[in-house]
């Protein structure tokens, strides 16, 4: 639950007078010490990351760690460079993103359009006022830590995060941030994915309605916002619906804009709907089992 929107939190530190602090994370045990500390303190907290090997690695256990978080966090990619890595940010969970500088404005202006259809906030240069940037100050915390001698990677991951956790805490207290956390959450609300199910009987064979699905998944799954996509074949052949889609958005408002996108207009007129009008749609937001812990 406590994965927040970006333009939400910012407004919410805007509103209220506080400093939000922005967080490059170049490793999970930097991020660790910095969750824990902002949990310590209910802070709100943004966590950004740059580059998109880097989020490719990191961001699945980052969005994991940020959703068990007690605290809202925030997930930013910063300097992205043309569409296809601002679609993959997205795709990894980031939702709010920061542009390159050195963009071109007419690929500024196509992020800005993938963005804003998909409801994500779009920062374009660094930005002063409730924004605290935290960046090069933290290599110094991996450099200090590597200076040291460690009897295994789990300690020397644990050093890491404390250093981190030390260095944030006193960001957190000097601009205000602390005991802000709480409050946000309740104005902000959680930033929640949804699932678009389809389940459907065609009126094809089995392996014309199993082509025609592995078309949907190489043009679906490029769609900006989605994060995920999985089509199926019911296990019993006598089931009420032997076909599914479970289309995986990165949140609400993905909705219109998939619904909307020539791709997927193109591909459900031209393939799935032909074949398949014995169909149930329904969109679900999912709740996962760690708001039942917070």
């Amino acid at each position: 639950m406590p994965v927040v929107g970006f333009s939400a939190l910012h407004t919410h530190a805007n509103d209220h007078g506080y400093g939000l602090a922005v967080v490059n994370v170049n490793s999970l045990a930097i991020a660790r010490g910095i969750i824990q500390s902002a949990s310590d303190l209910d802070a709100p907290v943004v966590l950004s990351v740059r580059g998109r090997d880097l989020m490719e690695e990191i961001m699945p256990s980052l969005e994991s760690m940020a959703r068990r978080a007690r605290n809202p966090v925030s997930l930013l990619a910063t300097n992205i460079h043309d569409s296809e890595q601002a679609t993959v940010a997205i795709r990894l969970g980031c939702n709010a993103l920061v542009l390159d500088e050195a963009l071109s404005d007419t690929t500024a202006g196509e992020i800005r359009t993938i963005a804003v259809s998909c409801g994500f906030y779009v920062i374009e240069k660094e930005h002063s006022g409730s924004l605290i940037h935290i960046d090069d100050e933290l290599e110094s915390v991996t450099l200090d830590a590597a200076g040291r001698v460690f009897s295994s990677w789990r300690s020397m991951d644990a050093s890491v995060a404390e250093l981190a956790a030390n260095f944030v805490r006193d960001v957190f207290n000097q601009t205000g941030a602390t005991g802000q956390g709480a409050d946000a959450l309740e104005n902000c609300g959680p930033w929640r994915p949804v699932e678009h199910l389809i389940v459907y009987n065609t009126t094809a064979d089995d392996k014309t309605s199993a082509e025609m699905a592995a078309v949907g998944r190489r043009v679906l799954d490029r769609i900006p916002g989605v994060r995920a996509t999985w089509s199926g074949r019911a296990v019993k052949s006598d089931a009420n619906y032997r076909w599914c889609w479970l289309i995986r958005f990165a949140q609400a408002a993905v909705i219109d804009s998939y619904r909307d996108h020539p791709d997927h207009v193109a591909y459900a007129d031209n393939h799935f709907r032909p074949i398949a009008g014995d169909r149930i749609s329904i969109d679900y937001e999912l709740i996962g089992p760690e708001e039942d812990d917070a």
